[in-house]
């Protein structure tokens, strides 16, 4: 476990263990029972056969979205169990509540659904019996099972759909929503700071106490050994050696790759009719200038010029044809193009070059070295994974296939050594993951990357551990020195505050201080910047109007005395966008909290009682 709790695995067993527990919390319904049912919810009866069904349903579960295997002890440590059983406590409970008020579903209504169900579909877009008839079977339902649960759920939705469904946000909820996200406050500000002159030395006892007190802040982490070997175009390339031949019928195979066509950059400009374009090329030939005649019909120099074009960026065929016959510095008659007329000069040409072998060598060469080692790929992976079914080390194998092998003697989970310095490590965050998801004597999978792998083997697990004393003590006299620091920028920001609610003025406090009054503008609570970070944006909106508040500084070095400036309150229109947003992000919190209240309730109306003897038997808590 102590390996699982780190991975991502475990996140995600967390995640839904928190769901689980906000919609389908089981708090107090644990009593005693003596029915050998094992819950009785109002005149609903859960078994433990149905409890212990659910619950493997739910392992298997996990086990698809994540890929690996839990076992009943791991998810009960996570509290999976428990989980389970609430949820089948709240479907108890909406069973009963839909006895109570005598709620059905057709069975013509339930085959209805059924049959516009895309997942019972086949290529053609229509309900496909066989394959309803396979997915029932692939799930283990048989037809009257599946439609039994079919009903249950269709049921249950009715009634909580009812509960939460529709809901709007209220507009005073929205309006104080709304208030409190954009709300804006000035600040009139400075900062008092604290020197590490100013506090005492600490004491040995003082440093002592730090170190025993914080036993995490001075703990090495896990540190794991492991070795690496990889397989990549690039590795395998650099091998390769390339006659005159190949790089011959390589130049021949990619030659056009290598071709550039003729670029020409030409200024255009586009007429409604012929005559309009023979007037502006009887003025271009008196003496006017082309860019000129460009703007006064209403055209940027950049909208008139194509810088580098080929032929084929030119999308009217007529237009490209005139542009590229023209020779550089001509102007051209009237074009008459697909959508309109234009007059065309061309400024600049670039010929066509065709590169010769000599010129693309070194490029051409590196792409059919690549070009191979591609084609080697696949057959490294086979070698060396045979190499490893021999049991053959890393080492060996490493130099037998001519591939890259690295050992790295310790790295914590971010891939830093023992003196905290960055470490080399190829495709680090993929095996740093991979590596702390394993341990020694694992055979593992190669981590597939996209044109090639990476495998990796733990040879050691260095324990997390917390480091000695001696080797700690300037860490942790630092830590008192700083929490020293802390706590005098505190007292002094705090008395300076209270001179100030006394009626000091904050410009004659911010000159004891030697410092100066700075402002901010336009705060937000739900914004902060550079200049104003969380704690300092909260202590400023917890004074009223012309309060005074303050804010040790993140390094603790100092503390920010602020005064707050007249609030501004905006107004309010529900119809906003802004508004209709925060609208939008309180209806699933709103339903969230219906749908919870009325599940509570629904369950405490109708009753719950488990038999806890039972209960301890299927959890596992009762040992013989």
């Amino acid at each position: 476990m102590r390996k699982a709790a780190k991975s991502w695995v475990a996140k995600l067993l967390i995640g839904m263990l928190a769901v689980s527990f906000g919609v389908w919390g089981i708090a107090d319904v644990f009593k005693f029972g003596t029915s050998t049912d094992l819950v009785t919810v109002g005149s609903q009866d859960i078994t433990a056969d149905a409890y212990s069904r659910a619950f493997q349903n739910r392992l298997q579960e996990i086990g698809r979205q994540t890929g690996q295997g839990v076992t009943p002890e791991q998810a009960r440590t996570f509290g999976i169990d428990k989980a389970v059983l609430g949820w089948m406590i709240q479907r108890a409970a909406l069973d009963d509540e839909a006895s109570k008020l005598k709620l059905g579903v057709s069975d013509a209504y339930l085959a209805k659904s059924v049959m516009a169900n895309n997942a019972f579909h086949d290529a053609s877009g229509k309900f496909s019996a066989d394959r309803f008839k396979q997915a029932l079977a692939q799930n283990g339902y048989s037809e009257s099972t599946f439609f039994a649960a079919e009903r249950q759920r269709t049921l249950q939705e009715a009634l909580t759909e009812t509960a939460a469904g529709g809901l709007s946000v209220s507009t005073g909820l929205l309006e104080a929503q709304y208030r409190y996200d954009n709300e804006q406050r000035d600040a009139r500000y400075f900062i008092v700071t604290t020197a590490d002159s100013e506090v005492a030395a600490p004491t040995d006892d003082e440093i002592k106490k730090e170190y025993e007190a914080h036993p995490e802040a001075y703990t090495a982490p896990e540190y794991r050994s492991v070795a690496i070997m990889k397989a990549e175009p690039a590795d395998i390339a650099a091998k390769i050696t390339l006659t005159d031949q190949d790089l011959a019928e390589g130049y021949a195979k990619y030659k056009s790759d290598y071709f550039t066509p003729e670029k020409r950059t030409v200024l255009q400009i586009s007429f409604p009719t012929v005559a309009d374009a023979e007037a502006a090329k009887a003025k271009l030939a008196g003496g006017a200038d082309f860019l000129a005649i460009a703007r006064e019909r209403g055209f940027t120099e950049a909208d008139a010029t194509f810088a580098d074009k080929t032929k084929e960026d030119f999308i009217d065929p007529a237009i490209a044809e005139a542009a590229f016959s023209l020779p550089e510095g001509a102007v051209s008659e009237p074009v008459k193009g697909t959508l309109s007329t234009a007059l065309l000069k061309v400024v600049k040409v670039t010929p066509e070059h065709q590169s010769t072998l000599d010129e693309v060598k070194q490029q051409l060469s590196d792409r059919l070295k690549l070009e191979q080692a591609m084609e080697q790929i696949q057959s490294t992976y086979d070698a060396v994974e045979d190499a490893r079914a021999a049991q053959t080390s890393f080492e060996d194998i490493a130099a037998k296939a001519g591939i890259p092998f690295v050992l790295i003697a310790a790295t914590d989970a971010q891939g830093k050594d023992k003196a905290g310095k960055d470490l080399d490590i190829p495709h680090k965050q993929d095996v740093l993951e991979a590596t702390f998801s394993s341990d020694v004597g694992v055979e593992n999978d190669a981590v597939s990357l996209d044109n090639g792998y990476v495998w990796y083997e733990v040879r050691e697990v260095v324990p997390a551990a917390l480091r000695p004393f001696d080797q700690v003590k300037e860490q942790a006299r630092a830590a008192v020195i700083a929490e020293k620091v802390k706590a005098l920028s505190e007292d002094k920001a705090k008395k300076l505050v209270e001179r100030a609610r006394a009626g000091t003025s904050l410009d004659d406090l911010a000159k004891e201080a030697n410092a100066q009054v700075q402002t901010a503008q336009g705060l937000k609570r739900t914004e902060q910047g550079a200049s104003f970070g969380p704690a300092a944006v909260q202590a400023l909106f917890a004074v009223p109007d012309t309060g005074f508040a303050y804010a040790v500084e993140a390094d603790g070095k100092g503390a920010r005395v602020m005064q707050s400036v007249p609030v501004l309150l905006p107004p309010f229109d529900a119809a906003s966008p802004d508004a209709k947003s925060i609208a939008q992000k309180l209806k699933p919190e709103v339903a969230d909290a219906m749908l919870t209240a009325y599940l509570t309730a629904l369950q405490n109306e109708v009753g719950v009682r488990i038999n806890e003897g039972l209960w301890q038997q299927v959890s596992g808590q009762q040992t013989n």
